[in-house]
């Protein structure tokens, strides 16, 4: 019988893992199209999983039957929010209609005033032309782009659909993927895996969590910057008029927006992360850039990431811990108060002054 041999060559072995490389670059290309809809499943799993944990507390259900609960409560939050925005528009369209006409002969009467401008003048009226006919070409182009319409409105439902599918199995078998990745490397190293996955896992719950806390934050400044134009017409401070009404909405929401990407994100997101501001800045114009909305989120986590990842491949390469061991003392400056404490009172039973 031919003996096993448990160890392979080197030559073999650059060769499989070249092989499982390009394999994996390929199968990683193959499957972009769907990073977005695996990435907006992840982040609602990653909110939505206190709620799992809680109900299989309190409710004493086991992990698979919580997490079809509450995805249960999110596909009935998710139907019944629009039900309810669309019915309030219904109810609110006559108003709607009052305003929207209202703003449109504000419009037509500011139109037909020349406007001067450093001893020039110039006719609104020629702009409304220019996009009058703008927007008969685009209608008339309409019946030509309807089938590119609804394949852009089918593809976004398969998106929508594996989204679904992916949430479901990420809230019901989210915690099997820790120990999975952790049993693929080698016994003695799966140590060091585990503790890396946890830092990884760090950086993505405090990213969800200033994530979630300015959401609060800027929903409350845009409620209250709504507020406060509405008390101002209402005050007649400022001449009541639908148009101006509509434009002060949208400069204070386009303020808090600019506040929002200028200074919340890059700092809240970077102190939280370890990541300087600026840094932060130009990772989340870089990931609008290249990615979108979907990019520009996920950019400042994604460093973040990129830095716990290094940081450990530095260790590594330079033959250094990147970690104290378990047991090990974090602080020395902690552990030299008890043995302060303890010296005293030694030369306090033997009545020898204690040696700082």
């Amino acid at each position: 019988m031919t003996p096993f041999s448990r160890r392979l060559g080197e030559t073999t072995r650059f060769i499989l893992v070249a092989v499982g490389l390009t394999a994996a670059v390929g199968l990683l290309i193959a499957l972009w199209p769907l990073l977005p809809a695996l990435s907006i499943a992840a982040v609602l799993a990653y909110f939505l999983d206190p709620l799992v944990r809680v109900l299989m507390h309190r409710l004493k259900l086991s992990r698979p039957w919580a997490a079809r609960l509450t995805f249960f409560l999110f596909l009935l939050a998710l139907i019944t929010v629009p039900a309810l925005v669309g019915t309030l528009a219904v109810n609110r369209l006559d108003d709607l209609i009052a305003v929207v006409q209202a703003t449109v002969g504000d419009l037509r009467q500011w139109m037909t005033r020349p406007i001067g401008l450093l001893g020039f003048r110039f006719q609104p009226e020629q702009f409304v032309e220019t996009f009058e006919s703008l927007l008969r070409d685009t209608l008339a182009d309409l019946p030509g782009t309807s089938l590119n319409v609804l394949s852009s409105v089918t593809t976004n439902l398969l998106w929508g659909v594996v989204a679904l599918v992916a949430l479901y199995y990420f809230l019901k078998d989210g915690p099997a993927l820790k120990p999975w990745l952790v049993g693929l490397a080698p016994p003695g190293q799966r140590a060091e895996l585990r503790r890396l996955i946890e830092e990884v896992d760090a950086v993505w719950s405090r990213f969800l969590r200033v994530q979630l806390l300015m959401f609060f934050v800027l929903g409350f400044l845009m409620a209250l910057g709504t507020l406060i134009v509405l008390l101002i017409f209402r005050s007649d401070i400022v001449p009541w008029s639908p148009l101006g009404f509509i434009l002060s909405l949208i400069l204070v929401y386009a303020a808090l927006q600019q506040v929002d990407n200028l200074y919340m994100r890059p700092h809240l997101l970077g102190r939280r992360l370890h990541l300087h501001p600026g840094v932060a800045f130009v990772g989340m114009t870089g990931g609008l850039m290249l990615g979108g909305f979907l990019g520009a989120l996920f950019a400042v986590p994604f460093l973040a990431t990129l830095k716990v990842l290094g940081y450990y491949v530095r260790c590594k390469l330079s033959g250094q811990r990147p970690w104290p061991e378990e047991g090990e003392a974090e602080d020395t400056e902690e552990d030299e108060i008890p043995q302060q404490q303890e010296r005293e009172e030694q030369a306090l039973a033997t009545g020898s002054p204690s040696r700082g």
